[in-house]
């Protein structure tokens, strides 16, 4: 199976040679690894090119300029630069942060998992943080969740759930379209990966409030998307009188949704049936 790599970069100077380093030495090689930057203003560009240059397969594409801030869209704007000069002869695309450093064998695990599974649509293994003298689970993962900085798609399902979309949430949402699309979501909670700088745990109040609306734009239903942000705020410490005000304000103004109504229903479904498989057990 061929495996593409897209790795976007802004002001990754500290990692981004530790985390490239980690895919070249893999027991899989990579057919291509892309790395995009947006706009770095410190040396993040000076450190990739003297990776490239002892590693020809290596390509960056740089830009003068970096993408208008946005929570989640930005990144996935420049990975769609990345994946654009993609040429056309993969069967996994991975969207990899650039503060990942990979155990060498996290490629051929990922291959081995495709290959043994014509179902599997998305699949990845677990984000570590360092805890003194050892690496410890991130707090904000979740083990059913396969995270942002980590992902990988069949060729199929990338292409059935239409990539991945310039939106706040898109992480979630494309495993939500994954499944409504009957493919399976897989987290290898044996494969751990370092997470060189830990997820953010504030969120301003724009950010919290944009996470309200996702719940909203998700299809999730009053009663659904008022427990989901109730439960995110608590979580992941956002503020909840924004995140309700996101939400609410989104639920009156009837604002357009990021899914089909037959996808809300399903995401409905699904969401519900989690909550209750929780209490079951």
């Amino acid at each position: 199976m061929d495996i593409s790599i897209v790795v976007p970069v802004f002001n990754e100077e500290a990692f981004v040679e530790k985390s490239l380093t980690s895919l070249l030495n893999q027991t899989y090689a990579p057919k291509q690894l892309v790395v995009v930057d947006d706009g770095s203003t410190d040396n993040t560009v000076a450190v990739i090119r003297k990776v490239a240059d002892a590693h020809p397969s290596v390509k960056l594409i740089t830009s003068d300029d970096a993408s208008v801030h946005a929570p989640g869209e930005k990144v996935v704007r420049a990975f769609r630069r990345g994946f654009d000069a993609l040429s056309d002869d993969w069967d996994i695309v991975c969207k990899f942060d650039a503060d990942i450093v990979f155990p060498d064998n996290y490629l051929e695990k990922l291959k081995d998992a495709f290959s043994s599974n014509n179902s599997l649509g998305m699949f990845g293994g677990l984000l570590t943080v360092a805890n003194d003298d050892t690496w410890v689970i991130e707090t904000i993962s979740h083990k059913n969740h396969l995270r942002g900085p980590i992902k990988a798609y069949s060729r199929a399902c990338f292409e059935d759930i239409d990539g991945i979309r310039e939106v706040l949430g898109w992480d979630t949402l494309d495993e939500l379209l994954a499944l409504y699309h009957g493919y399976l979501v897989q987290t290898n909670k044996k494969l751990w990966v370092k997470h060189l700088r830990p997820t953010g745990a504030s969120y301003s109040h724009s950010v919290a409030a944009a996470k309200g609306r996702l719940f909203y734009e998700l299809g999730y239903g009053l009663f659904l998307g008022v427990l989901a942000t109730m439960k995110w705020s608590f979580t992941q410490r956002g503020s909840l009188l924004a995140s309700l005000g996101g939400f609410l304000g989104a639920w009156f103004s009837r604002k357009p949704k990021l899914v089909t109504a037959r996808e809300a229903r399903f995401i409905r479904r699904y969401r519900w049936s989690q909550i209750f498989s929780r209490f079951i057990s």
